[in-house]
């Protein structure tokens, strides 16, 4: 701790200047700072030799004020420090605990490579209201890759900005503490969700990615007698209760009383639960599933025989047959957009936080429900159980973690139903028109839910009754026989920029071997260098101009960290290393990668040719 009794100049407020910090903050965050009345109780601002600001908390021990940066030259120690910092030359997106006087942020700001983004977040906005009293952050404020999260409202929303950022951009990610603040819970639950984010999505992309594309184009090249979830949404009542089934192991308790639910409610089943409703003979209004490499068996059972499933465009291929004729999609990506049309309403980014639970919250956000009841949502053990179905898929692999139960006790969770918890924290945060009812009666503690049993939510809240068939009946299918034709065309195309990527791909191997060559043993400021990189810069600009190119790097390319920056950082040798032996690599696979996704392809089409006329003759596809 940097403690400091010792008075040196004190520094006057300029109103005028924090006037001008305010209005640019509100324009930009649309926010109102406040000032805080007891400020000069509670800090004091003093001149460093250097004549930049000093920052002090006042009495934060007995007699002793608590400084934040140097008394001598604090942007020269800031700089110092952000030396220190181990961030790899990658686009990275930081996430960093303390505003203090700007110092540190603009040492980082500086240090990182121009693609970097910061979210900082500033815990005590009456220090940052002080801070405007005596410096001009214009720039930090309307810097477009700096946010600043300083009022209670803003730090509610920096956790889903923040991993709308890394499920978009797929960055490097790091967590950095100003120096002289103390970690916090909020800080700490920020990293937490972001390690799991970013841990997530490359397990996703080397295990699972390929997979999720070929039920992507399953889905592609089969829309003829499919729906879409936008269509749904202008018919269902707006005032209607959707009750989420989840399979955690609480849910037997309340399966009769949502026997007595049915009509009064809208019932959608998560995959996994339906089995245990089966066995109770409760037939819910729709099932959920996202999954490509769930098992269609969870979902092969009598009461959903008749029913839709709500489902990604990925959902596992024969899923989707075991439901063709009922499926209802939602979350198009871009991909989606351009072959099908804008009625699939693209979702980029969208966070379902994980899995198929947190998926059906986002349907709810989607349709505009109001209140949204959660049962089976333990997210914690019950008597050594971990899912209502008995069975042994899906045991948790991570260690065993003690949290807040929804009765007050504590209850055996881990770090994967923690994530899963976060996620409904936030997007309740997110959504404060929404009642979510925790409907459960065990498992974790939801914060932002209201505790309620079951049974009163059938005598309080599902009172209404409604004929939930006819908001199914005569769904628009999503495509048209000329529709699918057009579509068709949009692929052939996909094909064809397939070819023009794998032979640009071997040019640019070619040049990143003869740059690295220029790195190693002359300049790479030289004429002959910029010559081959304004080459590269036009090839890689003609891939980076196709959908196909992103497709591939979402889904295809199994190593996600092997991906080239889009903007190339070589101002001089010793970075410019790195990227071409990096790129050198990439491009030399990638033609293999680009004819292996274009076989897939063609097979998916000529997949949904062959079923198309066997729908023409009324036959079953297989």
């Amino acid at each position: 701790m940097a403690a400091d009794n010792m008075q040196r100049t004190g520094l006057v407020k300029n109103e005028k200047i924090r006037e001008k910090n305010f209005e640019l903050f509100k324009q930009r965050y649309g926010a109102e700072l406040t000032i805080d009345p007891d400020e000069d109780e509670k800090y004091r601002m003093e001149e460093a030799e250097d004549g930049e600001i000093v920052l002090y908390i006042r009495d934060v021990t007995p007699g002793q004020d608590l400084r934040l940066n140097s008394i001598y030259n604090p942007s020269y120690e800031a700089a110092r420090w952000a030396e220190k910092q181990e961030i790899l030359n990658r686009r990275t997106t930081l996430v960093i605990l303390g505003f203090s006087t700007s110092v540190f942020v603009r040492a980082l700001f500086k240090k990182l490579r121009p693609d970097s983004v910061f979210f900082v977040y500033e815990p005590l906005e009456n220090l940052f209201s002080f801070v405007c009293a005596f410096a001009d952050l214009s720039d930090i404020i309307t810097e477009p890759r700096i946010r600043l999260y300083v009022t209670e409202n803003q730090r509610k929303n920096i956790s889903n900005d923040m991993i709308h950022d890394l499920a978009t951009f797929r960055p490097e990610s790091k967590g950095i503490i100003t120096p002289f603040y103390s970690e916090n819970e909020a800080f700490n639950k920020l990293c937490h969700e972001m390690e799991n984010v970013m841990g997530t999505t490359a397990c996703y992309q080397q295990d699972r990615g390929r997979n999720a594309l070929r039920c992507r184009m399953f889905a592609w090249n089969h829309m003829r007698n499919a729906h879409i979830l936008a269509d749904l949404r202008d018919r269902i009542p707006k005032d209607i209760p959707l009750i989420i089934v989840s399979a955690g192991p609480s849910l037997r308790k309340n399966a009769e009383v949502l026997k007595r639910i049915k009509g009064h409610a809208f019932i959608l089943s998560t995959d996994r639960a339906l089995m245990v409703l089966d066995e109770y003979d409760i037939t819910p209004d729709a099932v959920i599933s996202l999954d490509a490499e769930k098992s269609p068996d969870f979902m092969n059972v009598k009461v959903a025989q008749n029913i839709p499933v709500i489902c990604s465009y990925q959902l596992n291929s024969e899923s989707q047959k075991l439901f063709y004729g009922r499926r209802i999609f939602y979350h198009a990506l871009g991909y989606e957009y351009d072959l099908i049309g804008p009625k699939v309403e693209a979702q980029n980014g969208l966070d379902q936080g994980g899995n198929v639970s947190g998926g059906a919250f986002t349907v709810c956000e989607f349709l505009g429900i109001k209140t949204v009841i959660l049962i089976g949502q333990d997210l914690a053990f019950l008597n050594g159980k971990h899912h209502a179905d008995g069975r042994n898929d899906g045991v948790p692999l991570t260690a065993a973690k003690e949290i807040k139960g929804i009765n007050g006790e504590m209850v055996l969770s881990n770090d994967m139903w923690i994530g899963f918890r976060d996620f409904f924290e936030r997007r309740i945060a997110a959504n404060p028109d929404m009642r979510v009812i925790d409907a459960t009666e065990g498992g974790a503690l939801i914060e932002g839910t209201e505790i309620m049993t079951l049974a009163e939510v059938a005598d309080k809240v599902c009172t209404k009754e409604y004929d939930l068939q006819k908001i199914f009946d005569d769904l628009p299918n999503a495509q048209s026989d000329k529709e699918y034709e057009e579509m068709l065309e949009r692929e052939e195309q996909w094909l064809e920029q397939l070819d023009m990527i794998a032979e640009n791909s071997k040019e640019l191997e070619v040049l990143s071997r003869q740059l690295l060559r220029i790195s190693k043993y002359q300049s790479i400021d030289d004429a002959a260098a910029t010559k081959k990189l304004n080459k590269m810069d036009k090839l890689r600009l003609e891939i980076y101009e196709t959908r196909i190119n992103t497709l591939m790097e979402e889904f295809w390319i199994e190593d996600l960290y092997s991906i080239p920056d889009y903007t190339f950082m070589v101002r001089n040798n010793e970075e410019a290393i790195p990227v071409f032996e990096s790129a050198m690599k990439f491009y030399g696979k990638y033609p293999e990668d680009c004819m292996s996704l274009k076989k897939e392809l063609q097979e998916a089409i000529a997949k949904g040719k062959e079923d198309y006329e066997k729908e023409k003759r009324g036959e079953k596809i297989d």
